[in-house]
């Protein structure tokens, strides 16, 4: 199977000691790396018309692959060719119809394991933008209306689900090597107030980290509760490590 990584990327250290630093990398052809651009769309549309592969994965500069992730997706995608062969948009960590988790990720910022390990494509309803996998043929692109780097993966599954596709969380662990916030920054809320009104007639919609309601509400008791933890001291963010692959090691050997 031939596929194409797409990361768009403003810190090379992070680049190198992350993505670039997987050793499965070299299983993809090519390693786009998309710098300069304003938002997510804008630089993952550009890859999408520049690339070659129907097989598109967008995944964000601090996400580790460990060795096997290749086998695992080629494994996962087979699989949903043979589930559904028009399947539009795929990922490691989303949201069913009913606010179900699936997936399974190791998030840093957060300092545990979510979801649990799997062995076959769940359908969902939303997906996070730590990594995307697309189908080019599919038809589906990003929203490039959509500014900065939020929630653009609910956004294109939405897209997928309006033209009567599928979206899946696949059986494929990462790590999320990021840092955990404390406040979420103003362009993430703009983002949702954006969602809100363009797909109002479909709401509520639940994401990975929030649900977009027609009221807002979820939005706001989200800040309130987290201004709270943070006055009283109860937030801690966790914070990246300098080496993931050590990282994998010791989640393997607690497994």
């Amino acid at each position: 199977m031939n596929w194409t990584i797409v990361t768009a990327t403003n810190n090379e250290s992070v680049l190198r000691s992350c993505l670039l630093g997987s050793p499965d990398i070299r299983h993809a052809d090519p390693v786009m790396q998309q710098k300069g651009f304003p938002s997510a769309a804008l630089a993952y549309n550009s890859a999408l018309a520049q690339g070659g592969t129907d097989i598109f994965i967008f995944v964000h500069q601090d996400v580790y692959l460990p060795a096997g992730w290749a086998r695992q997706l080629e494994q996962a995608i087979g699989r949903l060719e043979q589930q559904d062969p028009h399947w539009a948009v795929a990922g490691v960590w989303g949201v069913t119809e009913n606010g179900q988790r699936a997936g399974n990720v190791y998030c840093t910022g957060l300092g545990r394991m979510l979801g649990q390990t799997g062995d076959a494509p769940v359908q969902v309803r939303t997906l996070d933008e730590l990594l995307l996998v697309v189908r080019k043929s599919s038809g589906v692109s990003f929203d490039e209306q959509l500014p900065g780097y939020h929630l653009y993966g609910t956004d294109i599954c939405l897209e997928a689900q309006r033209r009567g596709l599928r979206c899946y969380a696949l059986p494929t662990f990462c790590i999320h090597n990021t840092n955990g916030y404390g406040l979420l920054p103003w362009q993430f809320w703009k983002t949702c107030l954006m969602i809100r009104r363009k797909w109002k007639n479909a709401l509520p919609v639940i994401t990975p980290c929030i649900e977009i309601t027609s009221g807002g509400w979820p939005m706001i008791r989200w800040n309130l509760a987290r201004i709270k933890n943070i006055l009283l001291r109860k937030h801690r963010p966790g914070q990246r490590v300098a080496d993931p692959a050590h990282l994998y090691r010791q989640l393997e050997l607690q497994s």
